[in-house]
């Protein structure tokens, strides 16, 4: 029994891994029949095909969200639209979301995020521009084909385990071996969970098409014309309409939703400021690391970004730099703190990275640390980056 529980510790470890193969596995240990990780990849691969197109699977979708033969793509679209009323604008596009059996994922005075089965995605669009001028659309697709694969390659392998391990199960006789078992299915089963949820979500991408939305307020306005002789009088209330323009056009929103700490107020759409002027500043970048393609890849993960950060802010201030890893709105982040002195003055200077498919997400916090520590305490920090919605 022992020999069998020594063998499937290490079988455990790589399957979880979902790096597996039958060289790295002992011989006649309890994995020792499994099948090689390439050969599994080619039976998910054509297991995720339907059996009538296996051979010869054509292109599906059509118009703006095209998927070449045998791939899965996850699509996003960003479209900016001028409309005379922007609030009615952003209710009549929850309606179309409902109507079109998609959903809002989030929604704000001037815009709002949708998704939309990628089969009505094109009706959607066309939904969309009717509310008012296009000002600009773009389209991205990712090829999440292979990420698919090794899902259900890791999936496949974890099941295998977890069903064996429920056999040895049975054949433990001593306590300790029994509790060997039951930590190493736990530990199976935690992963398992993890991977199916990963799986889901994965599906949802590639089912629904995640449709950005921004509007903005546009003023009808008769060209110049000089009625009279006296130019100022032609210019009579031209104010007025620059106004109404900055009045409608201008938006509470922060660049992504989140809820600001006591103290502070907004100061533009993407700051924030308190009474002794420590500051929260909002940032989005691209994620595209090389030159982005229609169906490429391209995008980085946290762990490219971690090193280089902390590399960056040590050099700049001269100081230690703690970092920390947490979760923002679902996605992978990494929190930096550095307190250097600048002229006599200590300050602290935070900074949490998110990692969003497309766009890395910035959130920036700095101050004099007295004042700092003040304002913007660990409580505070952490009920604000749990409040993020991107």
């Amino acid at each position: 029994m022992n020999r069998y529980l020594s063998a499937f510790a290490a079988c455990a470890l790589t399957l979880a891994s979902g790096c597996a193969t039958v060289e790295s596995l002992e011989e006649g240990s309890i994995c020792a029949d499994e099948m090689p990780v390439k050969a599994l990849k080619e039976r998910a691969y054509a297991s995720s095909r339907p059996a009538a197109a296996r051979s010869a699977q054509p292109q599906t979708g059509s118009g703006n969200f095209v998927t070449p033969a045998g791939h899965q793509m996850a699509f996003t679209a960003w479209l900016k639209i001028n409309v005379s009323d922007v609030r009615a604008a952003v209710k009549q596009t929850r309606e179309l979301a409902l109507k079109l059996d998609g959903y809002v994922k989030r929604m704000d005075d001037t815009s709002a995020v949708l998704a939309i089965p990628v089969q009505k995605a094109d009706d959607a669009l066309a939904e969309l521009t009717k509310a008012g001028v296009l000002n600009s659309l773009r389209i991205e697709g990712e090829d999440v084909t292979q990420q698919s694969i090794n899902l259900q390659v890791r999936l496949d392998n974890l099941e295998k385990s977890r069903q064996r391990l429920l056999a040895l199960m049975q054949k433990a006789g001593k306590v300790d071996e029994m509790v060997k078992v039951e930590t190493a299915l736990t530990r199976v089963t935690t992963e398992l969970e993890r991977l199916q949820a990963q799986q889901k979500n994965l599906q949802n991408r590639v089912q629904f098409v995640t449709v950005h939305v921004n509007f903005s307020a546009t003023v009808t306005r008769q060209p110049d014309r000089n009625l009279t002789p006296v130019g100022w009088v032609n210019r009579l209330g031209d104010n007025l309409l620059t106004f109404n323009r900055q009045i409608a056009n201008s938006s509470n929103a922060l660049i992504f939703s989140l809820t600001l700490p006591a103290g502070f107020v907004q100061s533009s759409d993407s700051s924030a400021v308190s009474g002794s002027n420590s500051i929260i500043e909002l940032h989005s970048y691209s994620n595209a690391v090389t030159a982005r393609h229609w169906f490429g890849n391209d995008y980085a993960g946290l762990p490219f970004y971690e090193p280089i950060i902390e590399k960056a802010l040590a050099a700049r201030f001269k100081s230690p730099v703690a970092v920390t890893r947490c979760k923002i709105d679902g996605c992978d982040a990494a929190v930096y703190t550095v307190k250097p002195e600048i002229g006599g003055i200590s300050y602290t200077y935070r900074v949490a990275v998110a990692v969003a498919d497309s766009e890395v997400k910035v959130i920036v916090a700095r101050g004099r640390s007295a004042d700092f520590e003040k304002d913007l305490p660990e409580g505070a920090w952490k009920k604000l980056l749990e409040s993020v919605d991107f």
